[in-house]
């Protein structure tokens, strides 16, 4: 004989399609197809109870409550247009206040700018020789020092080359 019913067969059952009586017979003796054809039933009845318990919304309360809803935010619209044209001077104000702001912005960031400018005297002190008295050498701010090194004389140039050998020796010894 054929194979067992199909898919196709079990839903043309559910919905009502006459079935031949070959396929029919079939159901009858066969019990696979049988218990199938149980459960699939089964299952089709509790999803049309399913379809007719769902309730139908209210219409009318859902319209009314969309209506207040949007009547409601046309009159928070119309109040915070109000009380903006209501008082002319915002704007006025407005503008005031980044005025002031810019400017003394602008007035604080220069006097600041200047503040850190000022000429400091850069006082070198050099080590004095035994019998001479001890020297300050006052180096303009804008001279560098290699401006300063390539100015001394040559006893100056002398006793600096001294002084850093001195100085070299003592961190090797160290």
């Amino acid at each position: 004989m054929f194979s067992h019913l199909k898919a196709e067969d079990f839903v043309n059952l559910v919905e009502g399609a006459e079935l031949s009586a070959k396929y029919l017979q079939h159901l009858d003796t066969c019990s696979r197809c049988r218990q199938t054809w149980l459960s699939v039933s089964s299952v089709h009845a509790e999803i049309v109870t399913l379809e007719t318990d769902i309730p139908e919304p209210d219409w009318s309360e859902f319209r009314s409550s969309v209506r207040d809803e949007l009547l409601s935010r046309s009159i928070q619209r119309q109040s915070v247009v109000r009380r903006w044209t209501g008082w002319s001077v915002r704007p006025a104000v407005a503008w005031a206040l980044s005025l002031v702001l810019t400017v003394g912005i602008t007035t604080v960031t220069v006097l600041w700018r200047t503040s850190d400018q000022t000429p400091t005297p850069v006082v070198t002190i050099t080590e004095p020789a035994a019998s001479e008295p001890t020297e300050f050498i006052v180096a303009e701010p804008e001279r560098s020092l290699f401006d300063d090194v390539v100015s001394l004389g040559e006893e100056e140039q002398e006793r600096f080359r001294e002084l850093l050998e001195s100085a070299e020796v003592e961190t090797r010894q160290q």
